[in-house]
């Protein structure tokens, strides 16, 4: 027995050295795990390139994994090593990085870098993830640096600007880097339009560097065609300078047609409410009531039946949503004005035939 027990004790010592020593095994792998890859940097750069992809901010997202930058290297592109490098690996785009040593290290680490970069060894891999601008080495110039060219009218107050284009462009990481904009009736602002051919003002005219970003592309190409260059994109809800017409279309004058003896009636001022659903712009507006002298000579000249009633100018055909919604309550007159035929969608009216007040529940 006491052989036995000599023997179980000895087994036992052996079993918890074992045990200890996978401990301190699993503990220095969990350290190496847990240990920031070691990692050189180059960073290869256009000195004369201020506009380009800020190289910086790709590096600092790097840095922001378990990894220690232990050495960092600024080459400019000019430089006989900074050339030698782009030839050696391919670089297709500067400025870039070529990120050294332990990038494999996890597999969590591997799978940042593939989704960043190209791996031409095991050792190096090259950013790749970046955006215009940008030099491209194989044109040897830098692309996505676009223009654009506003013509406005600045007498028509009215008129939608298109400035909102080029603030969406900036916003969507478009590098607008020239901005220039002319009156449609200055020398250049006439030049421009006539080559473009360019019938509504204002216009903006983008460059086909925009055709670099991925984002934005796709929607430019959907409005207009590259021509000599760049985009021509005009208004396309008025109020807008036809330059056919030679005048500014879509500056609506509205007469709202009352009727003051029918307390019941509905508020003739929603009709005008209506409007903008449509994108009518009203510049005018004028109200008469039914037994006005104006409102006499408005229910004979246009055969009106029923008030409240509501008149719009001919501009008003400028906007097609109006105008397909008009033709199931209105009609067109010869002179182009617009009459309410329908006011039992509003509500309660009177109707002038038999001097009823129809109400409408």
């Amino acid at each position: 027995m006491l052989a036995l027990v000599a023997v179980l004790s000895v087994m036992n010592i052996f079993i918890i050295q074992g045990r200890a020593e996978k401990v301190e095994e699993a503990r220095e792998i969990a350290k190496e795990f847990l240990r920031p890859a070691e990692l050189q940097v180059t960073k290869i750069v256009l000195s004369d390139c201020e506009e380009c992809f800020d190289i910086n901010a790709a590096l600092d997202s790097i840095k922001k994994q378990n990894v220690n930058v232990t050495q960092e290297t600024v080459l400019d592109l000019s430089k006989t090593q900074a050339k030698e490098l782009v030839e050696k690996y391919g670089i297709k785009k500067i400025p870039t990085l070529i990120i050294s040593g332990e990038i494999n290290k996890t597999e969590q680490l591997k799978s940042f870098f593939e989704s960043i970069g190209d791996f031409p060894d095991e050792r190096n891999i090259i950013f790749t993830d970046l955006k215009p601008p940008y030099y491209d080495v194989s044109s040897a110039k830098v692309i996505g640096k676009v223009s654009v060219i506003n013509i406005v009218d600045s007498l028509c107050e009215e008129c939608m600007p298109l400035s909102q284009v080029t603030n969406a462009l900036k916003q969507s990481g478009v590098a607008v880097t020239e901005e220039k904009t002319y009156e449609y009736s200055s020398k250049e602002g006439i030049d421009i339009i006539n080559k473009f051919n360019i019938s509504r003002v204002p216009a903006i005219l983008i460059s086909n560097e925009v055709n670099y970003y991925d984002n934005i592309q796709g929607q430019i190409q959907e409005l207009a065609e590259d021509k000599q260059g760049f985009y021509a994109l005009h208004a396309t809800s008025p109020p807008y300078r036809d330059l056919k017409k030679g005048k500014v279309v879509g500056l609506v004058k509205i007469i709202l047609l009352d009727d003051a003896s029918c307390a019941e009636c509905y508020d003739v001022s929603i009709n005008k409410q209506i409007l903008p659903r449509f994108g009518v712009f009203v510049k005018e507006e004028a109200i008469f009531d039914v037994s006005s002298k104006e409102g006499k000579e408005l229910s004979a000249k246009y055969n009106i039946e029923q008030v409240p009633a509501l008149l719009l100018s001919p501009e008003a055909s400028e906007y097609p949503a109006f105008v397909q919604v008009w033709q199931s309550v209105g009609t067109v007159e010869e002179d182009g004005w617009h009459v309410m035929r329908k006011p039992e969608n509003l509500g309660t009216y009177r109707d002038l035939t038999t001097n009823e007040i129809v109400e409408v529940k």
